[in-house]
């Protein structure tokens, strides 16, 4: 044991010999084939236990790394399949020991780091898949498949732990399976579409298995004949089916951020050669909802994409019919989140879907779902009935309304789709429901998920007047309930009510989600009336300054207005939001400025305010060089428009005050505030040295504190911002009116020579430095001098001029990009250089 750790990372070392050493292709595949046969004969003679996994899992994967396949293919292939059949035997050992460490909740998860490693092992592999025998990669995907899938299933068909007390810890302590495996899951699906003959008809099949199941089990239940067998069976139905719909959604969807979400190439093959009967197709769909929860004669004829679709609604109705029993306190939350997961990311791909993006397509999936289909009005219909059935009885569950939330977004996040969607009677039924007392209970997130997605919907609507009636709709109820409570006489003398106050935050969370939904057809008329919030945002302030969640809400409504809205605003509008922001944000200022609090949660609200000052600053600046507002417009005489700049700079000579050292304590609020202040003067480095001088000293005094007290991340940034406006300095010529950056010269050659500086941020140091040498050379030679004259040993302060002298020898004094580049390799070499003879203690 002491020596196996040794061992293997000598082995995983040479797995990885390459360069200089292997150059000629003969001498690497002799190599490569010697290796391998060794570590065949290694493996198959041994356990390999908990303790060596990762280092077994570190050698294959350098050997995949190093010697990619396109060289693997130049093996004699029995010595290949040998290879390949070994991966796929470890891959599925460690994915099973993975699985009980999870179930054990053990300390350090060496399989599971193990099993994570070959997994990417087989995305490369199968990333080539074509220069392998076809039969190698379906035989190895199908076989890791089914070992996942077993690991997660309860006997008999799985072998996953069913120990009660073992689940509830789990529940109790860990997060979300989807986030927590999520690299995980995605691997795994992608060797479930490698083998969607097999992958898909069996989780079809093991979803409706136990559907039936659960429904039996439940009915049982209803009829008073349950014992502690029946619920722990219970259990076990519920993890297995959370399981089979977080695989079967990763197996049929590509979860794709910020890119058009398509029907996956291998499944749309499938769905294709099937040739299945579209009739029976449909027959299969409609039959998944209804009184009977019978499988209809038709299903093993059917597209068995279809079917797993029609697998997922059929569990949503005994959900339904399991809640009309008013059995809902049986149900998991979980699964139903995962339901709601599923038809989400299903929906984005597969219900109508954009036919152009797609070289050919399956006719039973257009049947079933595409635009011009029945199946889809039905579709959607349906989906519009689980949104609205699910906020009407789970509005205390918050993973279940904001899962619900997310998929009626989905629904309406392109124009065409919500074009349809606005056709449909389900939708209507949710507007009416949003206006009505019931979605007061909702979580926050919820409600502004609700009327983003209205907003959304209205993108679909391409006639103007029509367009108009429906804001009057969806719009006005929300504006008018805020004049009248803020117009009223008797406001701000009930303000403190608690029904008040709630109807306010209550109002924000809904212009908030208008923010959210705005686009670029919409986000013009839509402008006009969250400008009504915008304008009395201020008089909020003050009069709820000290009701922390109301001047949260606030803040976060104007952080959503620059982050959705405003690149697309007139120069007339962005006049109007900026006032509103200056006016805002000076309320802020004027109330919290030395205020004093004994509240214990004082401190993290004035993290959070100030966050959403950061962040909504950051915002701002995005303007000046994002802006794709109209190209021509009436801008009402003024010569000399505001830019975001100004105002975030005025921003920040109110937010200075408030940003103690207490506050850059906390690590993202500290590293958000550098990025900002280094933003700011990237783009406008002129602005920062005209601004007052207790301003400029604040900002550099917080970059002194940056460069020596948080981190290498900070440090980073602080010499960003210092090399950027030292380049503005010199490149203006005002390096002798502007003598603020001067005592960094010393700074950075104190942190330097006294070895204060991590190696990683070195360059970012030196360039830094030499920005600061163009910009204040006297400075810089009495700094030289000084540390040359401090040394007491005439032999060192020798060495150190001479040291000194090679750094600035043949320097030219340019902030262009090539001078930087040259004094970083230099200044490199002088570092090493003195840090071999100079000790300061």
């Amino acid at each position: 044991p002491q020596l196996a750790h040794h061992s293997l990372s000598c082995l995983s070392q040479l797995a990885s010999l390459n360069g200089p050493t292997l150059t000629d292709r003969e001498q690497r595949i002799a190599y490569f084939t010697n290796y391998i046969q060794s570590f065949l004969k290694l493996i198959t003679s041994i356990e390999v236990l908990d303790r060596e996994a990762l280092g077994v899992s570190n050698i294959i994967r350098n050997l995949i790394t190093y010697f990619p396949p396109r060289l693997m293919v130049s093996l004699q292939q029995d010595l290949v399949r040998q290879f390949l059949d070994q991966v796929t035997h470890l891959t599925c050992f460690f994915a099973e020991g993975a699985a009980h460490e999870v179930y054990l909740q053990v300390e350090d998860y060496l399989m599971m780091e193990a099993f994570e490693n070959l997994l990417k092992v087989w995305i490369t592999l199968l990333d080539e898949g074509q220069l392998f025998r076809e039969e190698y990669c379906k035989q190895a995907s199908a076989q890791i498949f089914n070992t996942y899938l077993k690991t997660h299933l309860s006997p008999p068909d799985g072998n996953r732990g069913t120990a009660e007390d073992a689940v509830e810890e789990i529940e109790e302590i860990e997060k979300d399976d989807r986030v927590r495996f999520r690299e995980q899951l995605q691997s795994i699906g992608l060797l479930g579409r490698q083998v969607p003959t097999h992958s898909v008809p069996l989780l079809a099949r093991l979803i409706e298995d136990r559907t039936v199941k659960l429904y039996s089990h439940l009915e049982r239940i209803h009829q008073n004949s349950s014992n502690i067998t029946d619920t722990q069976v219970l259990g076990n139905l519920f993890e297995d089916l959370h399981w089979l719909i977080v695989i079967a959604g990763h197996v049929v969807v590509m979860e794709s951020e910020g890119e058009t979400s398509l029907v996956p190439y291998e499944i749309m093959q499938y769905s294709i050669q099937q040739n299945a009967s579209i009739d029976n197709t449909l027959k299969v769909l409609a039959s998944s909802v209804g009184d009977s929860l019978e499988l209809s004669a038709e299903i093993e004829s059917s597209d068995q994409v279809v079917r797993l679709v029609s697998a997922i609604l059929r569990l949503c109705e005994v959900e339904r019919k399991t809640i009309n029993a008013k059995l809902a306190h049986f149900l998991s939350p979980e699964v139903g989140a995962s339901i709601l997961w599923f038809l989400r990311v299903w929906s984005l791909s597969y219900l109508l879907p954009n036919e152009t993006y797609y070289a050919e397509m399956s006719m039973p999936l257009i049947s079933a779902f595409g635009l011009h289909s029945d199946g889809a009005m039905w579709t959607v219909n349906y989906l519009l009935m689980k949104v609205e059935f699910n906020l009407r009885i789970f509005s205390s569950e918050p993973a279940i309304t904001e899962g619900s939330v997310q998929l009626l977004v989905s629904l309406v996040d392109l124009r065409d789709k919500a074009s349809f969607v606005l056709q449909s009677e389900g939708f209507w039924r949710l507007v009416s429901l949003h206006q009505s007392v019931e979605t007061r209970q909702l979580p926050p997130i919820a409600k502004r998920g609700l009327i983003k997605a209205f907003i959304l919907g209205g993108a679909g609507i391409d006639e103007e007047s029509k367009r108009e009636e429906y804001w009057s709709r969806i719009i006005k109820p929300i504006m008018d309930k805020f004049r009248s409570i803020i117009d009223q006489e008797s406001f701000k003398i009930n303000y403190q009510n608690e029904p008040i106050k709630a109807e306010i935050a209550d109002i924000i969370e809904s212009f908030i989600g208008i923010a959210q939904g705005a686009q670029v057809v919409t986000v013009h008329s839509i402008f006009s009336r969250v400008s009504v919030l915008l304008y009395e945002s201020a008089n909020l302030s003050a009069v709820y300054c000290n009701y922390q969640l109301i001047i949260e809400l606030i803040l976060q409504f104007f952080c959503d207005v620059a982050r959705h809205m405003l690149c697309y605003l007139t120069t007339n509008e962005s006049r109007i939001f900026y006032d509103a922001c200056l006016n805002t944000v000076q309320m802020y200022a004027r109330c919290n400025l030395g205020r004093r609090t004994i509240e214990p949660s004082a401190e993290e609200d004035s993290y959070n305010d100030i966050h959403l000052l950061m962040e909504l600053f950051t915002g701002l600046l995005s303007k000046d060089f994002i802006d794709l507002s109209p190209a021509v417009e009436n801008t009402n005489g003024s010569s000399t428009p505001v830019t975001a700049a100004d105002v975030c700079l005025y921003g920040l000579n109110i937010l200075m005050p408030l940003m103690t050292i207490d506050l850059l304590k906390f690590p993202s609020l500290c590293l958000q505030y550098y990025k900002m202040i280094t933003f700011v003067c990237e783009l406008y480095p002129e602005k920062i040295v005209m601004q007052n001088e207790d301003l400029v000293k604040s900002i550099l005094n917080s970059v002194q504190l940056g460069l020596q007290s948080f981190g290498q991340d900070v440090n980073s940034v602080c010499c960003d911002f210092i090399q950027v406006l030292g380049s503005h300095v010199f490149n203006a010529g005002i390096s002798k009116s502007f003598k603020y950056l001067a005592l960094f010269v010393k700074i950075l050659m104190d942190m330097i020579l006294c070895r204060q500086v991590n190696s990683d941020v070195l360059s970012n140091v030196g360039v830094a430095l030499f920005v600061l040498i163009c910009c204040y050379q006297e400075e810089y030679q009495v700094c030289v001098q000084d540390w040359i004259n401090s040394q007491s040993n005439p032999e060192v302060a020798q060495r150190l001029a001479e040291s000194f002298n090679k750094l600035t020898s043949n320097l030219i004094l340019s902030t262009d990009r090539q001078h930087k580049a040259r004094f970083k390799e230099v200044f490199a070499k002088f570092v090493v250089e003195i840090q071999g003879f100079l000790l300061v203690k």
